[in-house]
């Protein structure tokens, strides 16, 4: 009776007990792949609409649904004939002026030339007379001197030196004037040639004009190159094309979407509920699971905190009919990972930890990382520099050391310059060539042409000027067989021209410091001449270029920074008065080299949107590859106080500039013969 009992209440107990064991089976599962507790999150995809800022007609359209486009790719070109059109007007226009500009200055040099051969004529004149008059009067003082005598003899009258004395009076007059008129005539002639002078150093009053008319004209052509660039729209992202709206043909009016573009998520919107809300703080570190996935988790941290409690979008609602509200968080992944635009997660947050301090310098405590530096990070090694993707087809073509870089948002891509281009020793060494790179390290198979100019060469450094300007500025050093070529020196202006760029000005800094003398060299911190003088930094501000010199440094082993207050006044002048160039700041950046301190000249510079200033050096005078990245908070001149951010041993960090990634900087690294490199470093804010 007992054992009945007992197998009764186990009949009756089995689906409590099958039922609690599927229950914890479920959460046992759910605890292995992700937390109990976490809180809704998903992939959010952005989508880029590629529209116009400008009716115009669809000329081409160069992808199609499906497509993955990369960043910077051509997507649609548009029909740019009427542009092209007061294009060519305005650089025939241009080219008139240009024209006018010499042959004024000939015209009113050839009037002022032959006004000052008509006054040394004139000169050559007043000259024989008053040679005659002085030959007269010693004639006529002869003449006088025998009358006399003879009418002390009774030989002649009195009426025959009345005569005589007329004569001579005559005489004499001509003789006290010519002096004065002559000294007038030698004025005039040396006023003559004073303006000749002027006229070969400055703009004259007619010139002026032209030079006036001719700065209209450059600006037009500038806003008609602007409107000609944005007839070809490309990817600022990269993604999947989702639905093209035209067709070629079609017209297009500003903001009408052309092509659509998905981009791969690149973030994931946590929904914390409002439970949650206040436990959250941007900098938290987050550990993210895929939904219905298994593997380890992804890491990140909340970027992001919405500012407020408010409604959460539709997607973390667990019933339709039923509205959730708290904040929204954004979460930026430690490292890239290719996610799936919707793709759900269960995220957790921990409280994270402040940044890292900045690496000391070797026997100096570390400054504190300054509000707006570069996020401190153990030395950099080769590992952490992501390779570029160099196209074998570019290699066969030329030689790639990147030496510089510029970022060209509009287009999401990089220009590099390189240190050398085309091949050693060959025909093509020295081709004007610019270099395009997409915000992944993809280097495009086809250079950049740069025209007018016949060759580039040592260019080391790049930068972007107001109203579309591009500088490129050469070492202005000696080869290593001692030369220093004319192309060595050049400090050049561009503009866009269709799909490259064209030199608007030249000049030859080296030279116009040679001839500047001793003094105004010794000014600049170059005492010694132009001789050890290497520039491998530029940077724009405000109107002005500043250039960071590897070479010389000063006696306390400070690098140079010079500024350039008025560089349109030097490019369109081409002299260094009036263009501002001063010995602006000092300081001290020196690299480790094999484990010791080395002194260390810049290689590039970058002022960064907060005002404060980003410093790239390598060894200045030793060699070896080595190099760090400095910071200074506050450039306001003077001996800086750097503070350093980052060492880079084995590498040579030759160029930097902000980052196509938001809140980034870019820096290249050119490793000779080998692979180049870049790295993204990100700012604290």
């Amino acid at each position: 009776m007992h054992l009945w009992r007992i197998r009764s209440a186990l009949s009756s107990a089995t689906p409590a007990l099958t039922m609690l064991g599927t229950l914890g089976l479920a959460a046992w599962l759910s605890r292995s792949s992700s937390p109990s507790d976490g809180i809704l999150a998903f992939a959010q995809a952005d989508t880029e609409m590629v529209a116009t800022v400008e009716v115009g007609r669809v000329a081409s359209i160069e992808v199609d649904v499906g497509d993955v486009v990369a960043p910077g790719q051509v997507i649609v070109a548009l029909d740019s004939g009427a542009i092209d059109a007061e294009l060519a007007v305005a650089r025939a226009e241009e080219a008139r002026l240009r024209a006018m500009v010499p042959a004024e200055h000939a015209r009113l040099d050839q009037e002022l030339e032959a006004s000052v051969e008509e006054l040394k004529l004139e000169l050559a004149r007043e000259l024989e007379e008053q040679r005659r008059a002085r030959a007269e009067g010693e004639v006529l003082a002869s003449e006088i001197s025998r009358v006399k005598q003879l009418i002390e003899d009774k030989q002649a009258s009195h009426d025959a030196l009345g005569s005589l004395d007329v004569q001579r009076a005559g005489v004499e007059a001509i003789a006290t004037e010519k002096p004065r008129a002559i000294q007038l005539l030698r004025a005039r002639i040396a006023a003559g040639e004073e303006r000749r002078k002027r006229l070969l150093q400055q703009a004259s009053p007619e010139t002026a004009k032209i030079e006036a008319d001719l700065a209209v004209t450059r600006r037009e052509i500038e806003q008609l190159e602007a409107r000609r660039v944005q007839h070809t729209l490309r990817a600022a992202h990269g993604g999947r094309v989702s639905a093209v709206r035209k067709r070629p043909g079609d017209v297009a009016v500003a903001g009408d979407p052309i092509v659509e573009i998905a981009s791969a998520p690149g973030r994931v919107i946590a929904c914390v509920p409002e439970r949650a809300a206040l436990h959250v703080e941007a900098g938290d570190a987050a550990t993210i699971w895929a939904r219905g996935a298994n593997g380890r988790p992804l890491t990140g941290r909340a970027v992001t905190v919405g500012p407020v409690v408010g409604q959460l979008p539709l997607r973390c609602w667990t019933d339709l009919n039923v509205p959730v509200w708290g904040r929204e968080v954004t979460i930026a992944l430690d490292h890239p990972v290719e996610l799936l635009g919707g793709q759900a997660f269960d995220v957790a947050f921990t409280r994270g930890a402040a940044p890292l301090p900045a690496p000391p310098a070797p026997g100096a405590p570390a400054a504190p990382a300054a509000r707006g530096a570069p996020a401190a990070a153990p030395p950099a090694g080769a590992a952490d520099a992501i390779r570029m993707a160099v196209p074998a087809a570019l290699r066969q073509r030329s030689r790639f050391e990147p030496s510089g870089v510029l970022p060209r948002p509009a287009e999401g891509r990089y220009l590099l310059v390189s240190d050398d281009t085309g091949h050693k020793d060959a025909e093509d060494e020295g081709v004007p060539w610019l270099f395009a790179m997409s915000a992944a390290g993809a280097v495009d198979p086809e250079p950049v042409p740069v025209l007018g100019v016949k060759e580039l060469v040592d260019i080391e450094s790049i930068t972007a000027g107001d109203g579309g300007d591009v500088y490129l500025l050469s070492s202005q050093g000696y080869s290593a067989k001692g030369k220093r070529k004319k192309a060595r020196t050049a400090l050049l202006r561009l503009k866009q021209d269709g799909r490259g760029f064209r030199v608007d000005a030249e000049v030859h800094l080296a030279e116009l410091l040679d001839a500047a003398g001793p003094a105004a060299l010794a000014e600049l911190g170059l005492p010694g001449g132009t001789r050890p003088l290497e520039i491998e930094g530029m940077a724009y501000r405000d109107g002005a270029l500043y250039f960071g010199l590897k070479s010389p440094l000063d006696a306390e082993g400070n690098a140079l920074i010079w500024r350039l207050g008025a560089p349109r006044a030097l490019l369109e002048g081409r002299r260094l008065e009036g263009a501002g160039l001063s010995l602006w700041a000092r300081a001290r950046v020196d690299v480790e080299l094999n484990g010791a301190p080395t002194p260390g000249g810049i290689s590039d510079l970058c002022f960064l949107p907060d005002g404060s200033l980003a410093i790239a050096s390598t060894p200045s005078t030793a060699d070896g590859a080595a190099g760090s990245l400095f910071h200074v908070l506050r450039p306001e001149g003077g001996v800086l106080s750097p503070s350093l951010v980052r060492r880079f041993p084995g590498q040579k960090p030759e160029g930097i500039s902000l980052a196509l990634s938001p809140g980034k900087l870019i820096v290249v690294f050119d490793a000779g013969a080998e692979a180049p490199s870049f790295l993204e470093l990100p700012w604290q804010g």
